[in-house]
């Protein structure tokens, strides 16, 4: 067999393929290691804190990763916003520490592959096939715990030390109130939450790179066990635009078995549990109504009834400082974190450094990662998730397109020779 040439018959490309490796890698090590908390913080700081840049650097050097300067430019413009709001900062809860944080947690978003043929089918492959894997192992142990018990299946989250455990996460949450069976995170996620995000992303892969039945049919058994409806919303947004766009029948008749499962079996599968949540965006007490809805009342309290503040935050640290002191429940969605805590200065200043990382990414995943990451969850500061919008967009930003492009054969492109070429060139002598 020849060497450098692939069994699809492309030749091969050592800095395209070396760049795959990493964002799969990345991925990888964020959901493995997302409960992993940093040696001597005491739970305070992820293992990725230092993982994620670690990883960059190395990249760096080995010249599989370049600056993109534009990015650049912009993340250090918000750098210069976050020192001068934390120097004005009327609040005494303000944070040096958090902006340090910030520092190196968005660091890696500056950078891209140097190589522009990354296979990006390759990382949706991959990404469902994680998917999967992760799936199943969160099917087993939403199952297990009826056989095994709950110390057994969620022995990561009875068993491993606090101060190796990364804090401040509810990662064991009963389906309901005093009920027994809890709902399934995964074994490595920290919560179920963003077990079913990560599941949620797949499918979006999945749908891109295949669809295959078998797939979506793991892949959704996962998002069921995990009780969770975060991710589903990204899914309700996703699903209309993408049958609209490529109508595959095979989807409509899975969708309609799908309906049936949920119509026939749902009591047994405790599907009340989805649906009890559809009230919640109308309860100030929900954790629904607080996730999506809460950051607009503190905004308006907070932030909007002073210039100072509406201009340049209250400062790095400090959005959770009268959360206790609210008569509603409140949440911290990475937009709501920057506007807060940055002003319209340095919101501006921030999505502009998105803009130029993110939208420069392949369009496929870009709907998916960016939502998860900008309203499902509070993760400015959060390695394991910017790890995800790294590897799956923000580092593949010079491969736009390319989850739409045909892959072309390399003698239409590099020059060289096909398998069946050279096969042929070899029958004619």
């Amino acid at each position: 067999m020849m060497s450098g040439i692939t069994p699809s018959g492309i030749t091969a490309r050592p800095a395209a393929q070396s760049g795959f490796t990493l964002c799969a890698a990345v991925l990888l090590l964020e959901v493995f290691l997302q409960k992993i908390a940093l040696p001597g913080t005491g739970g305070v700081y992820p293992l990725s804190l230092l993982i994620f840049p670690a990883i960059t650097a190395a990249a760096f050097v080995a010249g599989l990763l370049e600056v993109n300067m534009p990015a650049f430019l912009g993340y250090a413009g918000f750098i210069l916003v976050g020192v001068l709001s934390t120097a004005v900062s009327p609040s005494p809860h303000v944070s040096i520490l958090s902006l340090g944080f910030l520092i190196v947690a968005q660091l890696p978003l500056v950078f891209h592959c140097k190589s522009p043929d990354v296979p990006y089918r390759r990382v949706l492959d991959f990404l469902s096939t994680l998917g999967c894997l992760c799936a199943v192992i969160g099917v087993l142990q939403f199952m297990g715990q009826f056989v095994a018990g709950v110390d057994v299946v969620f022995f990561l989250d009875k068993h491993m030390p606090e101060s190796m455990t990364v804090s401040g996460y509810n990662s064991l949450i009963p389906l309901y109130w005093t009920s027994p069976v809890y709902k399934s995170n995964g074994v490595f996620f920290l919560e179920p939450a963003f077990f079913c995000q990560f599941l949620a992303m797949a499918v979006v892969a999945e749908l891109l790179a295949g669809p295959r039945t078998l797939r979506l049919m793991a892949l959704t058994a996962g998002l069921v066990c995990s009780y969770s409806g975060t991710g589903l919303t990204m899914l309700a947004l996703f699903m209309p635009f993408y049958f609209l766009r490529h109508g595959h029948s095979r989807l409509f008749l899975f969708a309609g078995l799908f309906s049936l499962v949920l119509i026939f079996f749902g009591d047994a599968l405790s599907l009340d549990a989805f649906t009890r949540r559809l009230s919640e965006f109308s309860d100030v007490d929900s954790s629904g109504w607080a996730r999506f809805l809460s950051m607009f009342s503190v905004l308006q309290k907070i932030v909007f009834a002073n210039d100072l503040t509406f201009f340049l935050g209250r400062g790095p640290g400090t959005v959770q400082e009268q959360f206790r002191l609210y008569s509603f429940n409140a949440f911290d969605p990475t937009w709501g974190k920057i506007i807060y805590e940055y002003g319209l200065v340095g919101s501006l200043a921030y999505f502009r450094l998105f803009y130029l990382a993110f939208y420069k990414g392949p369009k496929g995943l870009r709907f998916a990662v960016g939502y998860t990451y900008l309203f499902l969850g509070g993760y400015l500061l959060n390695p394991s998730i910017l790890m995800q919008v790294a590897s799956l967009v923000v580092w593949l930003g010079k491969t736009s397109d390319a989850a739409d492009r045909p892959v072309q054969a390399p003698a239409e492109t590099s020059g060289h020779l096909t398998i069946s070429r050279n096969m042929g060139a070899l029958g004619a002598r």
